[in-house]
């Protein structure tokens, strides 16, 4: 699977040019982000024909029939948050890459095909016994030939669920994780973030307005 390719999805002919735009999504109404602009409350002498400073944020893009903005964050600073849970994440023992096929992520599909087979396999079974009893050898291999390709194709669909993203398997094996992904392009390391987890932005508390630096309350991580 091409990590790359799947993020090439273009907006309005350009590709994502940020790590989480589209991703992270507004922790009020659940829109996802896009990247903004606003102006940086350092204080600077003015200086005639000179912009104010200003900083990247995601800020929220409204849905149809809301009101619109609801929560933004600093660019840099979602990112770094994170950037560092993903990669402490994959580094953990028992971390699991996820499926490098969508859906199924709650395993159904998985039982019901395992279901499917055993079920398959106890009727040959059963078919097996009638035949020597009857001794009519015929009549399990006319089942064989029925049922032996719907398991094969059970069994294989169950391999394909269950291929680990190799993306994702790449950054849990490599020597080191942090240069792995300082090595990936921005849309494999959008593609490994969408595999993981949904960032949610959340609106600034009442008692922390005008806080600098990096705030961890202010995002919710919806591991997938």
């Amino acid at each position: 699977m091409d990590g790359g390719h799947s993020e090439a999805t273009r907006r309005r002919g350009r590709q994502h040019r940020y790590l989480l735009s589209g991703i992270a999504v507004c922790g009020v109404c659940g829109a996802p982000t896009r990247v903004g602009t606003q102006n940086t409350s350092t204080r600077r002498p003015f200086v005639a024909g000179q912009p104010p400073a200003r900083y990247r944020v995601y800020e929220c893009a409204g849905t149809p029939g809301s009101t619109g903005f609801h929560v933004s964050m600093h660019q840099e600073h979602l990112d770094r948050i994170v950037t560092d849970a993903v990669l402490a994440r994959i580094r953990e023992p028992d971390f699991r890459p996820p499926s490098a096929r969508a859906g199924d992520e709650d395993g159904l599909e998985r039982r019901a095909l395992r279901l499917e087979i055993k079920s398959d396999r106890a009727w040959l079974d059963s078919v097996q016994s009638e035949a020597t009893r009857s001794q009519r050898p015929d009549t399990l291999l006319r089942q064989q030939d029925i049922v032996l390709p719907k398991i094969r194709a059970a069994e294989k669909r169950i391999e394909d669920l269950e291929e680990p993203d190799p993306l994702v398997l790449g950054l849990k094996d490599a020597r080191s994780t942090k240069n792995a992904w300082e090595r990936m392009p921005l849309a494999q390391r959008r593609h490994v973030v969408r595999a993981l987890l949904i960032p949610r932005i959340l609106p600034i508390p009442a008692g922390e307005r005008g806080r600098q630096g990096i705030n961890l309350h202010r995002v919710d991580l919806r591991w997938l």
